[in-house]
């Protein structure tokens, strides 16, 4: 199982007198993305003078900035005091339901790919989820099978899981079913999004041929999925055509990735997939780059909704 670095692996690398600056830089890279905005910009200040991790520096510092302006982190630190922190929000469960009090007919399931996060922690994501109104559901693959085989303690197989999620939108009597998905998990995702007559779907560098006709991530198609899950690899493309649902897909990937942009493009030209690129973007994460663009809470509300996102990309 690849693992993703710690909280803890960060705060000890940052102790560090011997280490690196690349080193610091993943370490920056983790603080950020747990809202430790306070000691990331400390180690960003002293990466600053290295022109060759300019680029990667000035994103993390912007995506700091906008997580201050967000005001999301000064939310988790009062749900933090007030010892509200919903403990099933942390990648180590399988699925952790998060009920709106209030109630709602709106649900967005959460769909994570690689480590159990969105690059930022699922409670920093769920700062900014639970200002959309809706019940959320967070789903994590600790087997990282990506949910091609359901998930083990849940439901094993896509569908069994599948049951189990309609049974899941049938309780909580919701009329419209959201889901995103990230990285890996989002192949499985557009498909329990298609099954489950969506509203919308919001895929963050996915996935979209597993047929082999595309490159995909070696961990994804390793032959331990393949044995469980081996309808699964197939292409999504003449799927999605061939439904209604879901009746919004919007994809989002880097201009620059060298992979990603292929499988965005290959669901290009069907009526209800959006594709958008961040311009000169590389990396793999989506969420970075539009925290850093000050967009992303924006988005989050065009999934749920019908606002219209603001292009400051380059549309396929």
């Amino acid at each position: 199982m690849v693992k993703i670095p710690t909280l803890e692996q960060a705060l000890s690398t940052v102790q560090n007198p011997s280490a690196t600056d690349r080193q610091l830089l993943i370490a920056a890279n983790t603080l950020v993305s747990w809202g430790r905005v306070n000691m990331a910009d400390q180690v960003l200040n002293r990466l600053r003078s290295n022109p060759h991790i300019a680029r990667e520096v000035n994103k993390l510092a912007a995506v700091s900035r906008q997580l201050r302006r967000s005001g999301v982190l000064s939310e988790l630190a009062a749900v933090q005091a007030a010892g509200k922190v919903a403990i099933g929000i942390d990648g180590q469960h399988e699925a952790y339901m998060a009920r709106h009090l209030g109630g709602s007919r709106k649900l967005v399931i959460v769909l994570t790919g690689l480590g159990q996060r969105f690059w930022i922690s699922l409670m920093l994501l769920h700062m900014f989820l639970r200002r959309l109104n809706t019940h959320i559901l967070y789903l994590t693959d600790l087997r990282q099978f990506f949910f091609l085989d359901g998930l083990e303690t849940i439901a094993k197989g896509y569908g069994e899981l599948l049951q189990a999620l309609r049974g899941a939108v049938q309780e909580l009597n919701v009329d419209d079913v959201h889901v995103l998905a990230n990285s890996a998990g989002g192949f499985a995702g557009l498909r329990y999004a298609m099954d489950l007559k969506a509203k919308s779907f919001l895929g963050l560098s996915i996935p979209t041929d597993l047929s082999g006709s595309l490159p995909v991530a070696r961990l994804l198609t390793r032959d331990e999925v393949r044995c469980v899950a081996p309808h699964m690899f197939v292409d999504l493309r003449p799927l999605v055509a061939a439904s209604e649902w879901p009746e919004r897909i919007m994809l989002y990937c880097g201009e620059k990735n060298p992979v990603d942009p292929l499988h965005a493009r290959h669901l290009a030209g069907l009526p209800n997939v959006e594709i958008t690129m961040l311009r000169n973007y590389a990396a793999h994460d989506m969420i970075s780059g539009l925290l850093a663009q000050g967009i992303f809470e924006q988005v989050l509300h065009s999934f749920v909704g019908s606002a219209p996102v603001e292009r400051i990309a380059v549309q396929a």
